[in-house]
């Protein structure tokens, strides 16, 4: 295990509070299909065709976004808006807004998807590791606060945590320690708010990832994380196949939305999760045993290997090369896991 209790508790007890999904499985290979598939339940033809050549070793510049790589039915944001539901986003398809020549002022963000800006926080930071994620969960406890006193909490709110991608070895940033204990600390902080408000009786949280990239798991290069954390949400594993389209598929039929592709049309709520009588107990957010103050050496394999790995946006760096410098990063000298199953062409590239 990278992570164990001591950097990730929050994680641990939101499992053992809400429910251990131990078969859920993403969608997705990588974020450029992830992100797709968690917010419009479909990719398509364009996206998969260029996938490949985009996430290859001398990659192309990612062709630019636009109608052509939008799901026909659009996204789970754009059924809301015309539902006349009120809308939060924080992050998803985020991107540093332009500022004026001689602008010394704080950094704003914006959506990349128009539709999506008018209801995107200006002050959460899009995709950064060099931003600790401990900020975004100060912009977003300082909405919620606002929220709390006027007493309406938007219908739905979209919310991305980057911070478990971590920067590798590269020097002097945090540790992959560092970063996923400020991952799970600000996740924690946010459940806690919540589980503490007034809302918490209304209100559902569903925490994945938009894929399994970085990583393949023991069972399947699939199977990812989900937490559901709600009042209502029943203790114990969850046995079932849960998959990418499910958790939207819930979400719309929470919210009264419409299905946006076949999958999530064709997906399981899931509607076996609730208990009868709400668990209101508030969450109290543990503070990991791990520093979130621990940076990496300037000198040494790790750092020179970082060095040379892009971490200025996502997926820039070669999965292969990043999962090594991560293992030894944070298991030393123990050996590379070795793979057991291939395909006999990746199996040839390999010898």
């Amino acid at each position: 295990m990278f992570f164990p209790r001591q950097i990730s508790p929050n994680h641990h007890a939101l499992a053992e509070r809400f429910g251990i999904y131990q078969r859920f499985f993403v969608n997705a290979e990588v974020s450029a299909q992830g992100h797709p598939w968690s917010t419009a339940g479909y990719v398509t033809d364009f996206v998969e065709k260029t996938t490949p050549d985009v996430y290859r070793s001398r990659r192309p510049e990612p062709v630019g976004e636009g109608e052509v790589d939008d799901p026909a039915a659009g996204f789970l944001w754009d059924e809301a808006i015309k539902k006349g539901l009120t809308l939060r986003n924080y992050g998803e398809y985020g991107e540093p807004a332009p500022q004026a020549p001689g602008d010394s002022g704080p950094a704003s963000y914006r959506a990349t998807r128009p539709a999506l800006r008018p209801y995107t926080s200006a002050r959460y930071p899009a995709f950064d590791v060099g931003i600790p994620d401990q900020r975004r969960a100060d912009v977003w406890l300082a909405d919620f606060r606002s929220d709390v006193a006027s007493g309406r909490l938007p219908a739905l709110e979209i919310m991305h945590l980057p911070n478990d991608h971590t920067a590798g070895a590269r020097a002097g940033r945090p540790t992959p320690r560092a970063y996923m204990a400020d991952n799970d600390l600000a996740l924690g902080r946010i459940v806690e708010a919540l589980s503490r408000s007034p809302f918490w009786t209304s209100t559902v949280m569903f925490v994945l990832e938009d894929d399994a990239q970085d990583g393949p798991d023991h069972v399947d290069s699939h199977r990812s994380v989900l937490l559901v954390a709600s009042a209502y949400s029943r203790t114990g594993v969850v046995q079932r196949f849960v998959n990418t389209t499910d958790v939207l598929a819930t979400i719309e039929e929470i919210l009264g939305l419409g299905p946006l592709s076949q999958f999530d049309r064709f997906g399981r709520p899931l509607r076996e999760i609730w208990a009868a009588t709400p668990d209101l107990r508030p969450y109290t957010a543990l503070r990991p045993d791990q520093s979130l103050a621990e940076r990496n050496p300037s000198t040494g394999v790790g750092a020179r290997r970082s060095a040379r790995l892009d971490f200025s946006a996502v997926d820039r760096v070669d999965d292969d090369e990043f999962n090594r410098v991560l293992w030894r990063a944070i298991k030393g000298s123990a050996p590379y896991p070795a793979p057991r199953r291939a395909a006999t062409l990746e199996y040839t590239r390999g010898r």
